[in-house]
């Protein structure tokens, strides 16, 4: 199984609103955050500042997205003050225009910028480990002739606003998110903070992870996990967490319950003590207390949760 692709089914994103930003030297710009941020440069170059990290310098086909940032600024040098975008416009004149103008009238830059959110409400459970900002630049490894082109291609459906355009480009930006996320397992292995994303890379570790995802019913122990990829216990619990940064029980506890909720979207006929056998409890009251501790709410009152949004968005 590809653990990859089944975490991304998982992490399906939901764009919201994408638009212009139309940029001309001398220029800087606040945003609000609080939302998943994609990023798109087509033209020209800038400086992106998000919350306390450091400045990341952008050019013409670089593509970046954001996953929760508090603010998030654009602006065409180091010594540039900023101003907020509320300043320049209001999110009404935004959501009609789909256009943002700003700048001194010097060389130009243009970006296509989108907000979404991720269609499964435990989708925090794999998002947290998740590096703050991830960056594909036009110019790296990974910057392949159709990577490229979709790029060209989300900028032009924007421009041109047609009908359809909107559901187009949400689902080219969930391309690239996938494409940003492979990237990040080939490349982050030795370097980058623990998450499930950099164990990916590691032969042992990632194996270990492909067959609890694969089988999240079966009754794991760290002893036998241990043995299924030749490693000895401690050995291989010490190395999970230094990769994923928490141990491999949590790890199967938590991809357990995001299983499970995803069954209970997917599924109503599925009876939860159904569910609760599918990845590994012995009984609905057990799976229950764990549901609700991860989760934050019983399994019952999720499904009722969810079939009330799909009701009302129906």
């Amino acid at each position: 199984m590809d653990v990859l692709a089944e975490v991304m089914s998982l992490l399906r994103t939901k764009g919201q609103l994408y638009g212009r930003i139309e940029l001309s030297a001398p220029y800087g710009l606040e945003f609000p955050g609080g939302k998943g941020i994609c990023l798109i440069v087509t033209r020209g170059s800038c400086f992106l500042g998000v919350d306390e990290h450091p400045i990341l310098p952008l050019v013409g086909g670089d593509f970046v997205f954001l996953l929760t940032p508090e603010t998030y600024s654009l602006r065409s040098s180091l010594e540039t003050r900023l101003r907020s975008v509320l300043a320049v416009t209001t999110p009404e004149a935004f959501h009609r225009s789909r256009l943002i103008e700003h700048g001194g009238g010097g060389p130009p830059t243009s970006v296509v910028a989108g907000c979404f959110t991720f269609a499964s409400p435990e989708s925090e459970l794999l998002v947290k480990h998740l590096p703050p900002i991830i960056h594909l630049p036009s110019s790296g490894p990974d910057a392949t002739p159709w990577f490229q082109s979709t790029l060209q291609f989300i900028a032009a459906e924007t421009a041109q606003d047609l009908p359809g355009s909107t559901a187009i480009v949400d689902r080219l930006a969930e391309v690239l998110f996938v494409q940003a996320m492979r990237s990040r397992v080939q490349s982050s292995l030795l370097t980058g903070s623990p998450s499930w994303l950099r164990a990916l890379g590691d032969a042992q570790v990632g194996e270990a992870l492909r067959r609890m995802h694969t089988e999240p019913g079966r009754a794991w122990t760290v002893a036998e996990l241990a043995r299924s990829v030749s490693m000895s216990r401690s050995a291989f619990a010490t190395r999970f967490r230094q990769l994923v940064g928490e141990t491999p029980l949590d790890h199967l506890t938590q991809w357990r319950m995001v299983r499970a909720a995803s069954m209970m979207r997917e599924s109503r006929p599925m009876k939860l003590a159904a569910i609760a056998s599918a990845v590994g409890y012995e009984s609905e009251s057990s799976f229950g207390k764990v549901f609700r501790r991860v989760i934050g709410i019983s399994p019952g009152r999720y499904r009722l949760n969810h079939g009330l949004e799909k009701a009302l968005s129906g």
